[in-house]
């Protein structure tokens, strides 16, 4: 990693780099060692806690659940490829980031005519999103969405597993007059 990228990301957050540029297991394992598990002792939150997950590989490693029962990190691995349904940020938060993205994005462009973003410049722009786009409320409201805090399976809106194609449709009909 560059320094110049390193030093533009805000004290506390952290960066990672594969060649892929999809997460890894060991990049994932250093975030939860080396940035999640001190930031949360930083402040000073009681343990055991729970840190949900998208159940895809890279988040499930033995070595990962091995230094998280060492930490007393709780792993709960969220339905894999289910993240519009299951995971409070895809439901309550990427929206907002969105649009705040596209805000401040626009205003950096009219501050900077000269400059286009670059990864030096990247993190200082998203920070100044997110804190001004993501709020407890936002994050709350999408725990409570998916079901996960409170625990309300009923919650969540099963309709959005469903394919949006015709064939899907008749099934449905069909299951409907069936059941009748």
């Amino acid at each position: 990693m560059p320094k110049e990228v390193v030093k533009s990301v805000p004290q506390g957050w952290g960066v990672g780099h594969s060649d892929s540029g999809w997460m890894k297991k060991e990049i994932f394992y250093e975030y939860v060692a080396n940035v999640f598990y001190p930031s949360i002792v930083n402040a000073k939150v009681d343990f055991p806690v729970l840190l949900f997950v998208d159940g895809h590989k890279t988040h499930l490693d033995i070595k990962l659940s091995d230094l998280c029962s060492n930490l007393q990190i709780i792993l709960g691995a969220l339905y894999p490829n289910a993240t519009r349904i299951l995971q409070p940020a895809d439901v309550s938060a990427f929206k907002p980031l969105k649009t705040g993205w596209k805000k401040r994005l626009a205003e950096w462009r009219r501050e900077n005519p000269e400059k286009d973003v670059t990864k030096e410049t990247f993190a200082p722009i998203l920070q100044c999103v997110l804190e001004k786009s993501i709020n407890p409320k936002i994050i709350a409201n999408g725990f409570r969405a998916c079901g996960l805090n409170p625990w309300n399976p009923d919650a969540i809106h099963y309709s959005k597993c469903l394919a949006k194609n015709p064939s899907n449709k008749i099934k449905q009909e069909n299951t409907v007059i069936n059941d009748l």
